[in-house]
Formats: structure tokens, C-alpha cells, sequence
């Protein structure tokens, strides 16, 4: 019987980080919603800075805002530019709440863990951000407990200074039994109010939502249950398993690997970039922890999905 660890569902292209007018976004939250709605975006978590805003007012069949915060916590001990920090993504799993919890500003990860456990208990999932950026090594995000989501990718911190992925990070917390469903985001802040600008930090990713329908409760179950996969431009279409064979079907790329916590890949290559679909035998002694996908089109875009335990392999 086949599986779809994919879900075959309809897919909705979110940005799950955004800054708007209402922190230090140079675009409204009307002006977004009208932009990545043109761009064939279907959600928009706006993340203001230590703010937590509804914005159901922007609601439409087509348009699903989150309601969501990005929480900072800085350590103060050197100068602005060269501290650690930590930024957090916290989203609502009620539509129109207008609070966040209390948050202590002190720089140490067992405030960060505390911070996150409230959060989790107040109705939040949580996703840890742009970990080069914040120039935070392993030391600073391997200890932390109960996130919910890992971004892998960041544009705005690719379009600044060329350090948007933080995969190695993620592989990381893999790697240390926390399996946290990857993302990958925009942290848009649109300083140029240009799109067409080299400097653009507005869709150069997203997240694809697998859900049955475009609602808020829905959206949410599909981020606390990692149904959804994130890209930097390739699509996954399918991503299932019967009878010990993989199967993907993607856009037109040039590699598709299933990495696993060894050594060990499964990798198909092509010179041109045509790679649509893999059937993979796995072995029948099937030992590793986990699998997870990842395709590469033939400018070294990338789209990964979480990874999948033995148990919801074999």
C-alpha cells in the first residue's frame, strides 16, 4: 500500500517570516498581502518584531494571514553588530489572539528553553531563526527544547551578506535526536520598496503547505504536523513509498539525494537539469534513523522536506 509522506493534498506557498510597517518593514500589511498574492503566495506569517497583531481583516478564499511574532533576545555583553542572538518565530494557534507571553530579555538558553516552554503551553509553535546571522554556533541551538521548526533558509539574510542557508545547523539538530520540520523564509523587510531590485529580499523562497483546504485551524495542523516541505525555487510533487521503494516526482531538476543520518545517500544526477522523478529500492534491512529529501535545479536552487523516522518508513 503506498504511503504519502508528502501528503497528496493541495499545496499553498507560504512566507512564514515578514516584516511589516508595524516593526521595521518598509511595506503595510496590505501592501504584502497585494504583492505575494501577485507572486502566488497563499499565506503570510507576519512576524512583526515583539509584536503579536492579527491582521484577519486580510482574510480572503485566497489569502490566509498567520498571526505570528518574531521575539529577540540579544546578548548585551559586546557591541550591536558582533552580538549573539537569538530570534524566535512564535505562531499562534489562535487566529486573533493580540498577546504574547511575558519574555525576559537575559541572554542564556535556559531562559530561551523557559521561553519556549510558556510559549509552547500558551497555544505556539516555535521556529528558530537564521542561526548564521545571529552568529550563533552549536553551543547556542543544540541545547534548546521544544521548537517546533528549523529555518533552513533565510532570503533577507542572503540578500545582506550571502549567509541565507543554515542547513548545517539543522543536519545538526538531526543528527542530536530533534527532529524539527525545516523552513525555508523571506524575512522580508523590503528597505528598497523595490521588487525588482538586486536587493529585493521578497520571494526568493517559500514553504509549501500540503493541506486539503486554505483555513487557519488547517494551516496550523499542517505546521505542528511538518506536512509541508521548503524551497528556494524546485517543487516536490510527490514524495511516497510502497513496498520499499521511494518514489519522487519534483520540477525539472538536476539532483535529487535522500540523505540519511549516515554516510550513507541515495543520490540520481543529470547533466541537464531534466530529473523529474526517482524510483528508489531501499534495502530490506533498512537501518537507518532517518530519511529526508532534498532536489537541486541546475542553478543549485534547493527544496528539502523533514525527515522521516524508520518507523514511518518501514
Amino acid at each position: 500500500m503506498k504511503r504519502h509522506l508528502l501528503p497528496k493534498l493541495n499545496r499553498y506557498k507560504a512566507n512564514l517570516h515578514c516584516h511589516s510597517t508595524l516593526s521595521d518593514g518598509k511595506l503595510t500589511p496590505e501592501e504584502l498581502k497585494k504583492a505575494y498574492k501577485e507572486a502566488g503566495y497563499s499565506i503570510i506569517a507576519y512576524s512583526d518584531h515583539n509584536v503579536l497583531v492579527p491582521h484577519t481583516e486580510l482574510k480572503d478564499g485566497n489569502f490566509l494571514p498567520i498571526t505570528s511574532t518574531e521575539i529577540d533576545i540579544t546578548d548585551t555583553r559586546d557591541n550591536w553588530y558582533a552580538s549573539k542572538t537569538y530570534h524566535l518565530n512564535f505562531f499562534s494557534r489562535v487566529e486573533n489572539r493580540t498577546e504574547f507571553i511575558p519574555v525576559s530579555r537575559v541572554y542564556d538558553v535556559n531562559v530561551i528553553n523557559d521561553l519556549i516552554k510558556r510559549g509552547n503551553e500558551a497555544g505556539f509553535l516555535s521556529m528558530y531563526n537564521h542561526s548564521r546571522w545571529s552568529l550563533q554556533t552549536a553551543r547556542d541551538y543544540l541545547p534548546l527544547e521544544g521548537l517546533s521548526m528549523y529555518e533552513i533558509y533565510n532570503t533577507g539574510c542572503d540578500t545582506d551578506k550571502m549567509d541565507g542557508y543554515s542547513d548545517f545547523g539543522f543536519e545538526e539538530m538531526l543528527l542530536s535526536g530533534k527532529y524539527l520540520f525545516p523552513t525555508a523564509t523571506d524575512d522580508n523587510h523590503n528597505a528598497r520598496n523595490d521588487f525588482t531590485s538586486p536587493y529585493n529580499d521578497s520571494f526568493g523562497s517559500f514553504t509549501m503547505l500540503c493541506m486539503d483546504r486554505l483555513d487557519y485551524k488547517t494551516a496550523i495542523e499542517a505546521l505542528e504536523k511538518g506536512d509541508f516541505y521548503a524551497s528556494t525555487g524546485p517543487e516536490i510533487h510527490e514524495f511516497s513509498i510502497e513496498n520499499d521503494t521511494l518514489h519522487i516526482e519534483c520540477s525539472p531538476c538536476k539532483v535529487v539525494t535522500v540523505r540519511t543520518d549516515s554516510r550513507v545517500a541515495y543520490t540520481l544526477r543529470s547533466h541537464n537539469g531534466d530529473i523529474t522523478g526517482w524510483d528508489i529500492k531501499l534495502n530490506p534491512n533498512f537501518i537507518h534513523k532517518f530519511i529526508r529529501l532534498e532536489v537541486y535545479d541546475e542553478y543549485r536552487n534547493r527544496a528539502f522536506t523533514r525527515a522521516y523516522t524508520r518507523e514511518e518508513i518501514v
